[in-house]
């Protein structure tokens, strides 16, 4: 049994090391570049380089990305260069790059996007004097890694196909959302929720990770955002239709129908051919004409579905049309829903204490020129995370890990390895620190056996091990203190800031429907809302979910737990107001609403907005309910009915957690923790 469990640990070393060999052969061929043309005064810059290649090996990469990659680094050095001019440019600085790279770069769904470039912004600082006296060198050191991580990341790309990787995922998602129909319809008509739950977090996890993150080509993107509407779509189905024996069979029939539309649309969609998507699209339109039900959820579930299946083959038939291409005053509408330059939101409340962490430790090594205490800032960069409860689990396997670093490099002073010795050493060394995984025990022991090896190359290994752990204790100090006492961000205040943001959100969903009636709205606006709605979503309904019989003992977050089914429900009735609103969006867009009720449904929205806010959701029910009965369109009154219902019991849920569901904890309360 010990040799199975030892074979199965070592496949999966093997393995590991097999995966990461490309990082650790770039990291490696940067090393002996920078080294031989530049000198090893510069050879700081190539783990943040080989960070940028090692996250961006596994995903697509556009023409822009390269472009990127010379702009930011160029940004991030023009910066490093005026922090290191003064001590009070410094702390200015350091409080102010973190507000651009973690704060633009970074959401509490993608939380380590700002990590590279991040990295070698701090990592720049760390030698004041090169960058003082060689700023031209330091420069061409950047552009001569920009250069070889573009080559890398090409070479790579086209050996391995990048680009076919997010059109793989996308056919795969598609025809499991064709199989849930078909066993649906198998079923009577009465769907799978779970998994069509499951699949429509697929959905939005590839097309929020293409959008954000350049991971897809522009087509595949924009087919993962139609799908992924298409998905919550068929979510929104689970939830409250009328599968009684009265409209079982109809239901049944038109899910398998939809079910075999959807599985054609994969096939034609996979050929890339304008005839292939044209035509289906009589079919589709013949469908959604000839198909008449009478159960309202079920019908405008139906209508919603078919034409964002006419508009997808419209899309891919036409590859000149991009009705999901985002315009300026689209990309304004979008910015909106992801990023809020508010306190409250985890981004600027992570880039405050970034920026904390930084200008405390770089304004510290650029006052004390003391050999190797830059390790501080280093250590306090690496140990801060956007997550408070990371940050402390990296504080012990660091320290941990470093200790034993120090002894194995104190074991290995008695062999008195030469220059070429310990330059061969540290390069094996890279092997392990790259296939360990990050901030673990092993991580830090090969990331300080590497830095502790390298630099005895110039000084004593004594004092290279004491300040390698006196400048760790410093900065555990520090990152400790910061993220005790600068905008502390618990799981109890996230869990709150999520509600809150998706109140907000439907608050803006209403002005979507009121520009919908007067103007245009690009689709893709609303499917971005929605999107970034059910990734918050999501997030907050996971931290529910994890409120256990354990949650009582932790302060921080017991009274929330006290409240965990009006929590659930007020989750629950958030994303079926959003299912509702979405809804009415597309009756908008389609032109359900008649001309001479704009001025009703006007009231409505006006109505909507004002109740919009943690405090008041849900009021004014009975004026809703009043001006709702005046509109002529059945399915129309039926949304706002459902959107009235929902506002109601989410009220009610607020109400009887007394508040704890919206309500910001206090400072003292997160400090006390």
């Amino acid at each position: 049994m010990n040799g199975d469990r030892a074979r199965i640990w070592l496949d999966a070393r093997r393995e590991r090391l097999v995966a990461t060999l490309p990082t650790i052969l770039f990291f490696i061929a940067l090393l002996w570049i920078v080294t031989l043309f530049f000198g090893s005064d510069y050879l700081l810059v190539v783990s943040p380089y080989t960070t940028l290649f090692e996250t961006r090996l596994t995903k697509y990469n556009p023409p822009g990305q390269y472009a990127r990659f010379a702009l930011v680094s160029a940004f991030v050095l023009v910066a490093a260069r005026v922090a290191v001019t003064s001590a009070a440019l410094c702390v200015a600085v350091n409080l102010c790059v973190p507000l651009i790279l973690v704060f633009m770069r970074s959401s509490q769904l993608n939380p380590r996007r700002y990590f590279p470039y991040t990295m070698l912004f701090c990592w720049l600082e760390l030698r004041p004097a090169v960058l003082v006296d060689a700023f031209w060198t330091q420069a061409a050191v950047l552009a001569a890694c920009c250069a070889l991580l573009s080559a890398s990341l090409l070479v790579a790309g086209a050996a391995r196909h990048r680009a076919d990787d997010a059109r793989d995922e996308l056919h795969a998602c598609v025809r499991r959302l064709a199989d849930a129909l078909d066993r649906a319809a198998a079923h009577g008509g009465n769907p799978d929720g779970a998994e069509l739950l499951e699949l429509r977090s697929e959905f939005s996890r590839l097309a929020y990770t293409a959008r954000e993150d350049s991971s897809a080509p522009a087509r595949v993107r924009d087919l993962l955002d139609m799908f992924a509407t298409l998905a919550q779509r068929t979510a929104y189905l689970s939830g409250s239709s009328d599968w009684t024996r009265e409209h079982r069979e109809d239901h049944a029939s038109v899910l398998a129908s939809l079910a075999d539309l959807t599985r054609r649309m994969d096939v034609a969609l996979r050929l890339e051919t304008a005839d292939a998507c044209t035509q289906l699209l009589p079919e589709a339109r013949a469908l959604l004409v000839a198909t008449h039900l009478s159960e309202e959820r079920f019908r405008i579930f139906f209508q919603g579905y078919l034409n964002l299946v006419i508009l997808i083959l419209r899309t891919a038939a036409d590859p000149h049309q991009r009705p999901w291409q985002l315009t300026p005053r689209g990309l304004a509408r979008v910015a909106l829903f992801r990023k809020r330059p508010s306190l409250d939101s985890f981004e600027m409340r992570f880039a405050v204490r970034c920026g904390a962490v930084l200008a405390v430790s770089c304004t510290t090594n650029l006052l004390f020129p003391v050999e190797k205490l830059y390790w501080f800032a280093l250590h306090a960069f690496l140990l801060l995370q956007p997550f408070p409860e990371e940050s402390m689990r990296r504080m012990r396997t660091r320290m941990i890990g470093t200790v034993i670093g120090c002894l194995f490099v104190h074991a290995l002073a008695l062999l008195n390895l030469g220059y070429v010795g310990i330059t061969i050493l540290g390069t094996v060394l890279v092997a392990p620190l790259y296939a360990s995984t990050p901030g673990s025990v092993t991580s830090a022991f090969f990331a300080t056996a590497y830095a502790v090896t390298m630099a005895s190359v110039s000084i004593d290994d004594s004092y290279a091990t004491g300040m390698r752990l006196a400048s760790l204790v410093l900065a555990i100090l520090t990152v400790s203190v910061v993220n005790r006492l600068v905008c502390p961000m618990s799981d109890r205040r996230l869990f709150v800031a999520n509600v809150r943001q998706m109140i907000s959100m439907v608050e803006r969903s209403w002005g979507l429907v009121r520009a919908t009636l007067v103007g245009r709205v690009d689709t893709v606006v609303s499917s971005e809302e929605l999107l970034h709605f059910q990734m918050v979503h999501t997030q907050a309904a996971r931290f529910v979910d994890a409120l256990g019989s354990d949650a009582a003992t932790d302060r921080e977050i017991a009274e929330l737990a006290r409240y965990r089914n009006a929590a659930e429900r007020a989750l629950f009735c958030l994303w079926e107001i959003m299912g509702e609103l979405e809804q009415l969006e597309l009756m908008a867009r389609l032109r359900e609403v008649r001309p001479e009720e704009h001025g009703v449904l006007g009231q409505i929205i006006d109505l909507a907005e004002h109740n919009c806010d943690p405090l008041r959701f849900g009021r004014d029910v009975s004026d809703a309910r009043e001006l709702v009965s005046r509109l002529s369109e059945p399915d129309l009154r039926y949304v706002l009915g459902q959107y009235i219902e929902r506002a109601g019991e989410l009220r009610r849920a607020i109400d009887d957690a007394q508040g704890a569901l919206v309500r910001k904890p206090a400072y003292l309360d997160e400090v006390r923790g």
